[in-house]
């Protein structure tokens, strides 16, 4: 079982292969496509945050390059929501640049993108956007000629199980370190940034009123406000699946997601080390590489709220 990594900074790639990384993914920005079609308008899910997540399109041979240096696979993200017709023509562009520098996959946010690139040469990945959470979405998938698919944040390790049982072809990714998320990927429309009033943010931070008016004598009510606040500002706020790493490889998943491509290099890394332990050393418990569980609030796959 491979493990996936953001890489944000070239920097950090010898330390975080050094580390135990196998696979990178990453994302590119361009001040053309800002200039034609607006800053709201996204290449893919982290745009927003500019060079602290994305390198400049220039470099992205010399990337795919040291990667392969490494012995190791690039994968590109293209994974936003949706887009327009025009924005589709722009991005063959883009894939052809890809294709030359050699990427060993596109991660593939929405189906319109994956028509227009189905025979373009370069493997593709659907991302959670596609929100795969059935055998039905993901044997279209396969139609399409996915090579890989990413399964949601929220789904449970017994459905995870049935589906890539049920599809050997495919190779499956899963999320198992960091920034974790209450809401499912393939319903979020919104643009993919806090600071511009994302919609997330704005339910995350909107005012909560709980009805008491039912017959709740004082501790109820003092539990019920307690619960909310515990799960208001602790679920999930970062997020780990380390106890399910025997599983994930049992069942046959590919590769294993750690998340965090504006995140502080040096975090990464540890958990990078974390996961590497785990997979190489089958049966340790959780406990001996990481401190990061939080009662299970901040557990990828044991808990459900």
């Amino acid at each position: 079982m491979n493990i996936m990594v953001p890489l944000s900074s070239m920097d950090t790639l010898e330390e975080f292969c050094q580390a135990g990384a196998d696979e990178f993914y990453f994302g590119f920005y361009d001040p053309d496509w800002e200039a034609v079609f607006g800053p709201f308008e996204e290449i893919n899910r982290m745009s927003s945050f500019g060079g602290q997540a994305n390198f400049s399109l220039g470099i992205l041979e010399d990337i795919v390059k040291q990667i392969h240096m490494r012995g190791k696979k690039a994968y590109v993200t293209l994974n936003s929501a949706a887009y327009s017709i025009a924005q589709l023509k722009w991005m063959d562009a883009y894939v052809e640049k890809l294709r030359l520098a050699g990427i060993d996959g596109i991660i593939a946010g929405s189906l319109e993108l994956v028509y227009r690139l189905k025979d373009c040469g370069i493997p593709l990945t659907m991302s959670t956007m596609g929100g795969a959470y059935n055998s039905g979405i993901i044997a279209l998938y396969q139609d399409l000629g996915i090579s890989r698919v990413i399964l949601p944040r929220d789904m449970k390790l017994s459905d995870m199980e049935r589906i890539v049982w049920q599809f050997p072809d495919i190779d499956f990714e899963a999320f198992l370190m960091r920034n974790g998320c209450k809401y499912s990927d393939s319903g979020c429309m919104s643009y993919h940034a806090r600071k511009y009033g994302s919609m997330c943010a704005a339910l995350d931070g909107g005012s909560c009123a709980i009805d008491t008016s039912p017959v709740m004598d004082a501790l109820t009510v003092r539990e019920v406000y307690a619960n909310h606040a515990l799960f208001a500002n602790a679920f999930h706020k970062k997020a780990c699946g380390l106890c399910a790493v025997d599983s994930l490889m049992k069942m046959g998943i590919a590769s294993v997601k750690i998340v965090g491509r504006a995140d502080l290099a040096d975090s990464v890394k540890k958990d990078i080390r974390c996961v590497r332990a785990l997979i190489d050393h089958p049966g340790h418990s959780r406990e001996s590489v990481s401190d990061s569980c939080l009662y299970q609030l901040n557990c990828y796959y044991n808990f459900q709220p």
